[in-house]
């Protein structure tokens, strides 16, 4: 019997009480589950209430059983007509899709995420950006067969930007390589990569 390990950890944006960020997950109908990430452009309460707008439409349309391609192409173009180009979201698509038997990365954002397995991890490619302003915008879709013991770490740009400010840039390909080399468990993993 083979077992999904998902986790989530979040904490607020520095100097504003609300982030733009919001995670979701859903059940898919047809097996497995999605987990939704969107971080909506700006602080504070308009980009939460964005990012909250964006993951339900993709939320909604995943529990309908469309594909997450799609999904991800409906959401930017619902954003696209409703703020008329001129607002963006990032949106990513983590999906364990029973059906197909494989692991689905659906990417709307230019943060990487990290793919770890057999020993080694490794970045992704950036993806194509973020959702909303142009009118063609097209998802990454990445797809690998369920293994055992395969790791995917997404995250939102606020990852790859700490310490930028205080002049000390975050690496969070070696701190899993290193810190987390020996860690499975999900939360572990969330836990301390926000702490980091």
């Amino acid at each position: 019997m083979r077992s999904v390990d998902i986790a989530v950890a979040k904490t607020h944006k520095y100097a504003s009480r609300d982030s733009g960020d919001t995670a979701e997950m859903v059940e898919r109908p047809t097996g497995g589950v999605s987990v939704v990430l969107v971080d909506g452009q700006g602080s504070g309460a308009a980009a939460k209430s964005l990012s909250m707008m964006i993951s339900s439409k993709a939320v909604s349309l995943l529990k309908e059983g469309v594909r997450d391609g799609a999904v991800a192409r409906g959401t930017h173009d619902f954003l696209h007509a409703y703020r008329h180009g001129r607002v963006s979201a990032t949106l990513d698509i983590l999906s364990v899709d029973l059906a197909s038997s494989t692991v689905l990365v659906t990417r709307n954002s230019d943060v990487a995420y990290i793919i770890r397995g057999g020993g080694s991890a490794r970045c992704s490619e950036p993806g194509p950006g973020p959702i909303g302003l142009y009118r063609h915008t097209r998802p990454a879709v990445d797809q690998f067969p369920i293994e055992d013991g395969v790791t995917i770490i997404m995250f939102t740009d606020g990852v790859v930007s700490a310490g930028v400010r205080a002049g000390v840039r975050f690496m969070p390909l070696a701190f899993v390589e290193d810190a987390l080399r020996d860690v499975t468990d999900a939360l572990t993993i969330c836990d301390r990569l926000l702490s980091a």
